[in-house]
């Protein structure tokens, strides 16, 4: 079935809500991820003390800006949501990882997700209306 035809037969605001739902959802997981920057930054800086991989990404993003702190935030998110590879390469402790608030890891899964969902709903909407032609 060709997806561009069928699309087309939907009510408009039933199309408007299939195009601004990807947008929806990942800024709603930005917001997240803001929220966990200004609520709990000072707890996840000082979270990792031995880990030079998380110590290697907060001197790259220098400054007090938002942007800065919520990249070394996300940065973190990264270390937390993915342990395994940087415990291998010897970048991360795991006892700090044990330790690590299980509160702040439950919002960083949450934003994660709903970036994720959104950028991937966005790829399949983009490749949906590519291929069926529709301009």
């Amino acid at each position: 079935m060709n997806f561009g035809v069928w699309f087309e037969t939907w009510p408009l605001d039933l199309q408007i809500a299939f195009l601004l739902a990807p947008f929806v959802i990942g800024l709603s997981g930005a917001a997240v991820q803001a929220y966990i920057t200004y609520r709990y930054y000072d707890r996840i800086a000082s979270a990792f003390p031995n880990s030079l991989g998380v110590k290697n990404l907060q001197r790259l993003w220098t400054g007090y800006s938002f942007p800065s702190r919520c990249m070394r935030v996300g940065s973190a998110g990264g270390f937390v949501l993915w342990p395994n590879i940087h415990i291998r390469q010897g970048t991360l402790d795991p006892e700090e990882i044990r330790n690590f608030p299980p509160e702040i890891k439950r919002l960083m899964v949450i934003s994660f997700s709903l970036l994720f969902a959104g950028f991937s709903w966005l790829l399949i909407g983009i490749a949906l209306l590519k291929l069926s032609g529709v301009e």
